[in-house]
């Protein structure tokens, strides 16, 4: 089967195409300037805005599946970060649409976030922040083109993620550091809940919806991926010096809470049929130590 993944310079991203080459044959869907080491056998197509050029392309490789991961992640956003946050989140996914609409591709699986409900037990949309207002606007979008074409449409909403090779200044990679340099980590008062889940899980969890995607089984729906249980900044904290065995120095409110802080994470939500979580917190870490 013949997939196309955008977003694979991203962590998530070159963790998937890593797992998924052996099993499928990869294109990737990249813009200009993206950093394709690591990827440079796999098949990519450079998105120049030209809608008609993809569509030709996505029909010449005979792409089944989509797996669109591309997205502009900014938590507070400033007002100059508006248009990217947009052209990111919504244009080049409505164009992604449009040229798939109007292909052979036959199935588009969507990253979402949880962060698209901000009330821990309302099943509700209410972001969190534009970024999540985004990715919502992205959905809504993508309606349409479902109700004008057979091109079937799945969204899989993700908790927090880590694991080996983590560029991203993530929560996680903070510990290490401050583990490392011994420097002090000024944080909130650490009470809010994080849903982290590891990316070996996470990576199961999309091929678990692939599978069902190519035997055509979803239509329309939502999953979400989430680790067995929530940890607060400060059992998350306690856990990782108990794994590496190494003090944090952090200054536990040494900042505020920032605007629309998750305190709790989304709890609704259907978990992807036929998935559950296999690595704990525990041995994620360690192997997060071990890897980098």
């Amino acid at each position: 089967m013949n997939i196309l993944i955008t977003g694979a310079t991203g962590f998530v991203g070159r963790h998937l195409v890593r797992k998924l080459k052996k099993d499928f044959s990869l294109h990737l869907l990249v813009r200009e300037g993206s950093d394709l080491t690591g990827l440079e056998d796999i098949p990519a197509f450079c998105f120049k805005e030209d809608i008609l050029a993809l569509r030709q392309y996505l029909n010449k490789e005979k792409i089944e599946g989509i797996v669109h991961l591309a997205s502009l992640y900014i938590a507070q956003h400033r007002e100059e970060q508006i248009k990217d946050i947009i052209l990111s989140n919504v244009y080049f996914g409505t164009a992604l649409l449009e040229a798939a609409s109007k292909s052979e591709v036959k199935w588009f699986l969507n990253t979402g976030t949880i962060w698209q409900n901000y009330e821990s037990d309302s099943p509700e949309y209410c972001p969190v922040n534009l970024y999540a207002a985004s990715k919502q606007a992205f959905i809504d979008v993508a309606r349409y083109y479902t109700a004008v074409s057979p091109l079937r449409f799945m969204t899989l909403k993700l908790c927090d993620t880590y694991g080996p090779w983590d560029t991203r200044t993530k929560i996680l990679a903070l510990f290490k550091r401050i583990a490392e340099t011994g420097e002090e980590l000024a944080m909130s008062p650490g009470e809010q809940q994080i849903d982290l889940l590891h990316i070996d899980d996470v990576i199961a969890g999309f091929r678990v919806l692939i599978r069902r995607l190519s035997e055509e089984k979803e239509q329309g729906e939502e999953y979400v991926l989430r680790a067995d249980r929530p940890y607060s900044l400060r059992e998350l904290a306690a856990v990782f010096e108990h794994v590496s065995g190494k003090k944090l120095n952090i200054i536990w409110g040494g900042r505020e809470y920032r605007l629309r802080e998750v305190m709790c994470p989304w709890k609704r939500g259907t978990v992807l049929p036929d998935w559950q979580p296999q690595i704990s917190l525990q041995e994620g870490i360690s192997d997060l130590l071990q890897h980098n």
